[in-house]
């Protein structure tokens, strides 16, 4: 196992566009005997770390389960997410295997790295933390999705006894990735200058980040707001805000905002890395912007009722649809950060052709398009995604290179808001400090005490923070689980109101075609039905079926799933 780890760790080609990150190792010189001999070496093991984070499949394997923004069409990962699967499902399989090996990296470091005698030991530790960063991550992925989970946290070879372990208490697990990572976070820098050579390795701040993350899932309130403050009390990080409020939301997720490239992005903590433009052999992108707008073929992540109808109205009140009478009507007067997140009529785009009969200019988005003519992006639930999209892009597959965002000081603000509200302490001034920063940045109205709108509460008024700051980032369907409303994921996903489109812009008898359920009364279009959520089973996933055939000792599967 030692040498297969050491052949990756030669071989793999190495995450990033910055220059520092391109070197590979000697393919025909390096073997046992003379690895570790340089600070190169130490770091190409490090760079291994950051498969963990997936990219844009980060995107597919949890905004997908949930309610906000499915794929398009039926998936494995909407199956999941609708509680439609079985034990033998790839997918988790997949999440499975590849947590483990990213773990197998970390430990291969962990129990390895004092080799390099003649490395600084601060770049040592400094890449130790790292590991014990990574290996966290890893852990929290597994404990959310199957809980109890194997805790290997040392190097494996075929006789070792734990290669065949039995699983180990959720709360063991995170007592110990914390403590690790608490203990050796102080080997960090305490920031990743943004547009450095540096960009996309750990900081203090993001391993902070992720503390508070873990913290919050497991309903330690205390340790999640005291982790958060560590990174809210930071000199260098910001909110991203260049004075624009109209676009610098929008602007944090694609080319102008990306940390990687743009040195005034104080906010991103953590992002993986890519660059187009290295060359055929070496360049590292992604396909994000023609999979959410596919000019010639159906739009892929899209927005739905639950989501388009969770954003306040600009004067922080609850939207009320039963007084919208049109489609524009959707977007008008809405919380900012709505319309850059969501395409809004009269928005430039590169889907093609819009749905209007009127529009004559393709390049302004208009009205929806519910036919698949190849002509425009289709939408199978009359919305569009905006977010992370780069028009510079749309027209070429795999092309984009803007950063997939991890961890950023926007979560860490909500992190700090909910914990402190859990803890019974939330104050006006904790708000001012963390969420309503986020409404300044678009330029909403400030959530206090006294203005919750009617009919709302304030852990309600957090949670549709989250909800809507955080749109298609990853955590929706965590959420959901530690808030224990499982039972959202059981709910039809449902589009546009049929009463808002006005049929004679859209393709003659195109409305009787489509699928549409009554909800109160009105018309809503139909994205997917028979979707389920079993609170005895569903907030946990079955261990993978290959994995227990694998090792008889992780018995007994998940309660539910036999």
């Amino acid at each position: 196992m030692k040498k297969n780890i050491l052949l990756l760790a030669s071989l793999l080609t190495l995450f990033s566009c910055n220059d520092g990150f391109l070197d590979r190792l000697p393919r025909d010189t390096v073997s046992d005997g003379n690895f570790w001999q340089s600070e190169l070496h130490v770091r190409s093991v490090a760079y291994t770390f950051t498969k963990s984070l997936l990219g844009k499949d980060w995107l597919n394997r949890t905004e997908i389960q949930a309610d906000c923004v499915p794929w398009a069409v039926t998936t494995a990962w909407r199956t999941i997410g609708g509680g439609n699967l079985t034990t033998d499902i790839s997918q988790l399989n997949s999440v499975w295997k590849n947590c483990y090996e990213c773990i197998g990296r970390t430990n291969y470091y962990l129990s390895n790295y004092k080799r390099a005698t003649s490395v600084s030991p601060a770049v040592l530790e400094r890449f130790a933390a790292e590991a014990y960063f990574y290996r966290a991550f890893n852990y929290w992925v597994l404990t959310e999705f199957w809980g109890d989970v194997p805790y290997i946290n040392k190097e494996l070879n075929i006789n070792s006894p734990d290669v065949f372990r039995g699983r180990d208490p959720k709360a063991t697990i995170v007592a110990s990735i914390t403590k690790d990572l608490e203990d050796h976070l102080a080997a960090l820098p305490d920031h990743i200058e943004a547009a450095s050579k540096e960009f996309g390795h750990i900081s203090q701040a993001a391993a902070w980040a992720l503390l508070s993350r873990i913290y919050l899932c497991n309903s330690m309130w205390s340790d999640a707001a005291r982790t958060a403050e560590m990174v809210m009390n930071s000199s260098y990080h910001k909110l991203y805000s260049t004075g624009h409020p109209e676009i610098d939301y929008y602007n944090l997720f694609n080319y102008k905002g990306r940390a990687s490239r743009n040195a005034n992005n104080h906010e991103t903590l953590l992002a993986q890395v890519f660059n187009y433009d290295l060359g055929e052999s070496a360049r590292i992108s992604h396909n994000l912007t023609r999979e959410i707008w596919v000019p010639n073929d159906y739009a892929r992540w899209l927005p739905t009722k639950s989501m388009v109808e969770s954003y306040l109205n600009a004067d922080g009140t609850i939207w009320d649809p039963s007084k919208c009478n049109s489609y524009e009507e959707v977007f008008k007067d809405r919380d900012p950060r709505m319309v850059q997140s969501i395409m809004a009529p009269g928005t430039t785009w590169d889907g093609g052709e819009s749905g209007d009969l009127l529009n004559t200019d393709k390049s302004v988005f208009t009205y929806p398009k519910f036919d698949n003519s190849k002509t425009g992006a289709m939408t199978y639930s009359g919305y569009y995604t905006r977010k992370y999209t780069e028009i510079s892009t749309c027209p070429y597959n795999g092309h984009d290179d803007n950063d997939i965002v991890m961890l950023r000081l926007g979560e860490v603000l909500l992190n700090y808001a909910e914990a402190k509200f859990m803890l019974g302490t939330l104050s006006q001034e904790d708000l001012d400090k963390s969420i309503n920063l986020l409404r300044d940045r678009v330029g909403m109205v400030h959530l206090t005490f006294s203005n919750i709108p009617a009919g709302s509460n304030m852990l309600d008024e957090i949670k549709r923070e989250r909800k809507v700051e955080l749109f298609f980032e990853g955590m929706r369907p965590f959420d959901l689980k530690r808030w224990r409303q499982g039972e959202i994921f059981g709910q039809d996903l449902l589009g546009v109101n049929r009463r808002w489109l006005d049929p004679s812009r859209l393709r003659p008898g195109i409305l009787n075609d489509l699928t549409w359920v009554n909800v109160g009364g009105e018309q809503y279009l139909l994205l997917e039905t028979g979707r389920k959520f079993d609170p005895k089973k569903n907030y946990l996933f079955p261990i993978p079926f290959a994995q227990m055939q694998l090792n008889p000792n992780l018995k007994p599967q998940n309660p539910g799933w036999n």
